[in-house]
């Protein structure tokens, strides 16, 4: 008999919603800080050029999203999309000295391939943001398409040492999902964005221009800190949980070959969609404000689907894994069914709050210090048209990751050589129609189509996949979604004509009442649709806030 992992059924609801939970408050308290972390960078360097008087917003936010991609570009999804699926097949299959075997070479692997890319990435750091440059960025004053280059490639060299961190972090929080454990991958983005706001209260109260020599220093050794912890936070839960590491180099191993075979094409779905992102860059650098705007927008945008979202495809990941690799394919799909229905039932409503309610969220949370009220204007209309693509993009994420649990890694980046296509061409096309505001509507043009494609095939290939309760699910959602939208426009009649004089109570106002009364008829009227899959959430919450009691006592 194997030294596995246990064999009991993990698809009951009741674990779901536990697994489910205890992502959710760590990535609710991630989130959270990780809105206070941007809060800060928008107090102390604004969004634009125009109301900061530095051009730090764009070159910082160009900069520091260059180590995400080089990561992601040369071993982020094979970490996390393939890594997963083949250790748990061994620990449940095969013996665990074996499975930490396998985990310990493609560490090693890992680790040297990217500190070689790093250590090339430091050197070729002012060509990689004249790639992102291409296109010319936006000129005004003394500031110069070459001032933005060579502030950011400043700062890149500085950023670039992520790449290994972000390694480290994901292997750490894959292997610890991998057993069940997920409260320390959850929480250690924390440890990031706190040494983060830290650097950035460091970095306001220096002396002198925020773009003199020891700011920039202080703000970009502070940011790959942060990535730093984000890696070492997890360690203990490893410990705890019996990690064996070894010393050892095998490219031989059957599992090490079949990781490398499957990574070949996810490395082309990569690399496409990263040159989807690439002239995402190209494009909104040309903006004043363009790029921390896109970036600032997809930070709202990813507090719901990082909360609800992510927490429902991890928790389900490692079970969806488990079951394709035990040809339990009835439970398979029965597992991906539950998290598409959930997924719909928490999203929805997000959508529609930012859809309904983006400047007075955006003005009351973000509009202080160098952030004004030109700012507040392009960053809502952004994210109004991110929040279009809110729910695709949520399915799709649940959809991709059922093929990687399949360890299929070929079809996804078929399916992504269209999607990245029609990507850049509506990129192309809004961005001269409506400027940073069309890249946010060309992306969630573009998983629109990815989740139609995605369902469509696993559809062919799985047969029946319970598409009339998903069906059933989606209209009761939608029923319910505008009652709330009538309910929230409602909301914002009276408040203007009761309450006409501005200021800080009235902003709080516009967007906490109609967010909470909006919030509440969604519920109830899903409530007296008789929406089945609000049991799972009413378990998922419950637990979630057990959580959060439990650790309010331990702290």
């Amino acid at each position: 008999m194997t030294e596995g992992i246990e064999s009991a059924p993990r698809e009951e609801p009741t674990v779901f919603a536990r697994d489910a939970a205890v992502m959710a408050v760590g990535t609710a308290i991630s989130r959270i800080t990780g809105f206070l972390r941007y809060a800060a960078l928008a107090y102390v360097l604004g969004l634009t050029l125009r109301f900061g008087q530095t051009n730090l917003p764009s070159t910082y936010s160009l900069a520091n999203s260059m180590p995400n991609m080089i990561y992601d570009l040369v071993l982020g999804g094979i970490i996390a999309s393939l890594f997963i699926p083949v250790f748990v097949e061994y620990l449940s299959t095969r013996s665990r000295e074996e499975a930490w075997y396998i985990a310990s070479s493609a560490t090693n692997i890992s680790m040297i391939v990217l500190a070689v890319v790093t250590a090339l990435g430091i050197v070729a750091s002012p060509l990689i943001i004249r790639l992102m440059t291409l296109f010319g960025s936006y000129s005004a004053g003394d500031v110069t398409t070459q001032v933005v280059r060579d502030q950011a490639s400043f700062l890149l060299r500085f950023f670039v040492p992520q790449i290994i961190f972000y390694g480290l972090s994901a292997i750490f929080g894959g292997l610890l999902n991998s057993h069940r454990h997920f409260t320390a991958p959850a929480f250690a983005p924390i440890a990031n964005n706190m040494v983060v706001i830290g650097t950035v209260i460091i970095f306001h109260f220096l002396p002198g221009p925020r773009d003199n020599y020891l700011h920039l220093v202080v703000l970009a050794v502070g940011t790959t800190a942060g990535v730093l912890a984000q890696a070492l936070v997890q360690i203990p839960a490893l410990l705890r949980i019996g990690v064996r590491y070894r010393p050892v180099l095998d490219f031989r191993h059957p599992a090490i070959r079949k990781i490398g075979r499957l990574a070949i094409p996810l490395l082309g779905y990569i690399l496409l969609w990263q040159v989807g992102t690439w002239v995402v860059f190209a494009l909104a650098i040309q903006v004043d404000g363009g790029v921390p705007s896109y970036q600032y927008a997809q930070m709202f945008f990813q507090l719901p689907y990082g909360i609800f979202a992510v927490s429902i495809i991890t928790a389900i990941f490692p079970a969806m894994s488990e079951h394709a690799a035990l040809s339990k394919m009835s439970r398979f799909k029965d597992t991906m069914n539950m998290g598409i229905r959930s997924t719909l039932l928490i999203i929805v409503p997000c959508a529609v709050v930012y859809l309904t309610l983006s400047e007075p969220i955006i003005r009351f949370l973000l509009e202080h210090g160098f952030f004004k009220t030109g700012d507040t204007e392009l960053l809502s209309g952004v994210l109004f048209y991110f929040a279009l693509g809110l729910i695709p993009y949520s399915i799709d994420m649940l959809l991709t990751k059922t093929f990687y649990s399949m360890q299929d890694t070929r079809t996804p980046m078929f399916i992504n050589c269209f999607v990245v296509a029609i990507n850049i061409g509506a990129n192309l096309l809004f961005f001269h129609l409506m400027g940073v505001k069309g890249l946010a509507l060309g992306f969630a043009t573009a998983y629109l189509f990815s989740m139609l494609i995605d369902g469509t095939v696993l559809r062919i290939r799985l047969g029946r996949l319970g598409g009339n309760r998903v069906l059933s699910t989606a209209l009761k959602t939608l029923v319910a979604a505008a009652a709330m939208t009538a309910v929230i426009y409602a909301s914002n009649y009276l408040i203007a004509e009761l309450h006409p004089a501005g200021g800080l109570w009235r902003d709080l106002l516009e967007m906490l009442l109609p967010m909470a009364e909006g919030i509440v008829v969604f519920f109830l009227v899903a409530h007296a649709l008789g929406m089945e899959e609000l049991d799972a959430l009413k378990s998922m919450l419950a637990r979630l806030l057990g959580r959060l009691t439990q650790h309010r006592r331990g702290a």
